[in-house]
């Protein structure tokens, strides 16, 4: 691990430490990013579980068609 990813794993180990939360909201990881300078330049990518170069063969067209119909209310967590 280093670069980028290990400056953000160090960002969130101070902001736990520093904030007494051992797991920080999602909210609070975001404010995180912001803090070490990130900002949405470009639009979103075509896939967020895998570099875009990999897994195009039939197995992922089953795992792309799974997903087909879910709404942004099917990630939320049961209440």
């Amino acid at each position: 691990m280093g670069g980028e990813l290990l400056e953000f794993v160090l960002a969130i180990d101070e902001y736990k430490r520093v904030n007494n939360r051992p797991f920080p909201s999602w909210s609070e990881v975001f404010e995180v990013i912001q803090y070490l300078g990130y900002r949405k330049v470009a639009d979103r990518g075509d896939h967020i579980d895998r570099p875009a170069a990999m897994g195009s063969g039939p197995a992922q067209q089953d795992e792309d068609e799974e997903m087909v119909g879910l709404d942004d209310d099917d990630l939320d967590p049961p209440a």
